[in-house]
């Protein structure tokens, strides 16, 4: 019993010791800390290049000095960003407050922030659903300028992309991102799938760029997008065109072919050679295999192709059944855009008698059999087509679009070759010095605005301001709905447009 009695005195000593024991213990250690998430947002969406800004509440107790914060942004898989070819595992902020000016790609991640007590290592961590938009976001492309540089738009409503809930333009993507415009007068815009690229083209010495999807953010010049660099002197780009994912490049009159197949680019090799040719700027495809580009020789006033070899290969001579001889044209390519039944429409002139316009139309859904040429029509009654700025060509009816300085016009090719009124520039606009620019018929399979908005670039030299108008139109008849066109203001001189879909 004594021996108990010893060991209960023991143990109260030893209790009594504890207590009075500070060492390095506190009663901070057994506070919870706590993060007031009643101002703070069950998922965020945000755009690149804005700022994400977040300010929750922190306490543990009377004094938070002794915490740490930690704002990380990661993926949920372990799989890489195919822009950047890296897991996104980024720490943002190392404050309790979040300001952070976004510049990671664009995707689906989750946003943590976990708090540390630096005394024990104790953490809270709180995390939040994080959608990143591109700065270059999904919608149609508009490439405008002036004489000596160059910028992409992008319009964005819910007629271009279907399930948006804004109607706007972001303007000057490519300069806000860079710092500058692009050198050069405008060319061509064009998107890439696979690699996630914008082309920024232009004309000039300097040809334009290679780019981020997300933000147009430069990653090679013209001059480096070539196997081997192209020298500034040779530097002449004239036209672009893709199918499925090959690219063709057509400068200083001659074609470059590649395939961009996977996600990481591939630079042009050698121009296709074989013949003597000068490619006029306008390209052919089609997504079956039988021609990997069609173009027209401006020295023999003919159309050539490349196979899957990259090949150059000139027509078989024309058959039966021919509209005409696609070995042996002699007339001058003026526009040609793929249209109706994905047909190739050409708009072609005499050499001869500069008035004299004619509508070809290949069909390159078939292997070359000499019937390639499937009709030709005058267009003898359009008679100002020699003005004309810009052309379209419709694809859900065989419509052509071709618009003088004031007034948009349709060439009826098919039954009467005159030309029918279809819009004229109001008064006002008129008086002002608004001038048409540029035209650009809307084609994104399975959008259900496919072949029904033509969209009209103006511009007014005298001020340097351009307007973008979206002119709704019936799609088998080629009548633009005047009461219905909407006007986008915040444009230099529009020159050519682009769907980017991603």
């Amino acid at each position: 019993m004594n021996r108990n009695i010893w060991i209960l005195i023991m143990g109260v000593l030893f209790f009594q010791a504890c207590l009075d024991d500070e060492g390095n213990y506190s009663y901070s250690e057994l506070q919870p800390i706590e993060i007031d998430s009643s101002g703070i947002a069950d998922s965020y969406r945000v755009t690149q290049l804005d700022y994400l800004i977040i300010d929750p509440g922190v306490k543990q107790g009377g004094d938070d000095s002794n915490l740490a914060y930690e704002w990380k942004i990661f993926q949920g898989t372990g799989m890489p960003n195919t822009e950047t070819g890296k897991v996104v595992n980024d720490v943002v902020g190392q404050e309790r407050k979040l300001n952070y000016k976004v510049t990671i790609p664009a995707g689906e991640y989750t946003l943590a922030f976990t708090v540390t007590d630096k005394q024990n290592g104790v953490s809270e961590v709180l995390s939040r659903k994080l959608n990143i938009e591109s700065f270059a976001p999904v919608g149609l492309m508009i490439m405008h300028g002036d004489s000596d540089s160059t910028d992409v738009s992008i319009l964005v409503n819910n007629r271009v992309v279907a399930d948006v809930d804004k109607d706007e333009v972001k303007h000057n993507i490519f300069s806000m991102t860079n710092g500058h415009r692009a050198p050069g007068i405008p060319g061509r815009v064009g998107y890439v799938m696979n690699t996630h690229n914008v082309y920024v083209y232009t004309q000039g010495a300097h040809g334009g760029f290679r780019t981020r999807g997300s933000d147009m953010g430069i990653l090679d010049t013209y001059a480096e997008m070539f196997t081997d660099r192209m020298p500034d002197s040779e530097i002449n780009f004239q036209g672009y065109g893709q199918w499925s994912y090959n690219d063709l490049l057509i400068n200083g009159g001659k074609l470059y072919f590649v395939s961009q197949a996977t996600t990481t680019f591939t630079k042009f090799g050698v121009p296709i050679f074989g013949e003597d040719y000068y490619a006029e700027p306008f390209i052919g495809t089609q997504e079956r295999g039988y021609y990997f580009g069609v173009f027209y020789d401006k020295l023999q006033r003919r159309f050539l192709y490349i196979n899957g070899q990259q090949v150059l290969k000139t027509f078989k001579d024309a058959g039966a059944s021919a509209a005409f001889n696609m070995n042996n044209v002699g007339k001058d390519m003026v526009y040609a855009e793929h249209g109706f039944e994905k047909k190739w429409y050409c708009v072609m002139r005499d050499p001869e008698v500069v008035t004299d316009y004619s509508i070809y139309v290949c069909n390159l859904e078939a292997f070359d059999d000499g019937n390639r040429g499937v009709g030709k029509y005058s267009a003898s009654g359009c008679t100002d087509m020699k003005d004309a700025k810009a052309f379209a060509v419709g694809n859900r009816a065989e419509i052509l679009y071709y618009a003088t300085a004031t007034e948009v016009k349709q060439c009826d090719f098919k039954q009467t070759g005159n030309a029918i009124s279809r819009y004229r520039l109001d008064d006002e606009l008129v008086r002002e010095g608004y001038e048409i620019t540029a035209m650009h018929l809307f084609k994104v399979s399975g959008n259900a605005n496919e072949g029904k908005l033509l969209y009209v670039g103006i511009y007014n030299e005298a001020s340097g301001e351009g307007k973008l108008l979206e002119c709704p139109i019936v799609e088998t008849s080629g009548e633009i709905l005047s009461d219905r066109i909407k006007i986008y203001d915040g444009f230099k001189k529009i020159a050519h447009m682009s769907y980017k879909s991603k």
